[in-house]
């Protein structure tokens, strides 16, 4: 749910604040996009929320939710491995291919 809440957020931010900047698209919501990416955004964010609560009280070993101790682990272990190898490594998106002709 976090990557649904920074990726639609992200073009939500620049829909609002800059659009002229978005790359041009196939299809388009019209004046419901930004409502749509709203609302998408504030449901992802809810259902982050919700996900890392238990079952039920009192909550013991077998009965505690570990999803939020996973997710701070991966994240953790995302953030080391981005430091010492990743950022290396990335090559960002083809952006031009010379002799395409977009047929």
């Amino acid at each position: 749910m976090i990557t649904y809440v920074f990726s639609i957020g992200s073009v939500l931010y620049r829909r609002i604040t800059a659009p002229e900047l978005l790359p041009t698209c196939a299809w388009s919501l019209g004046k419901w996009g930004i409502p749509v990416n709203a609302a998408g955004v504030l449901y992802a964010m809810h259902a982050f929320f919700w996900c890392f609560w238990p079952e039920g009280t009192p909550t013991d070993l077998e009965s505690f939710n570990w999803a939020s101790v996973m997710f701070i682990a991966v994240t953790i272990l995302s953030m080391i491995d981005y430091v010492v190898r990743a950022r290396k490594q990335y090559k960002g998106p083809v952006v031009l291919v010379e002799g395409w002709k977009g047929e």
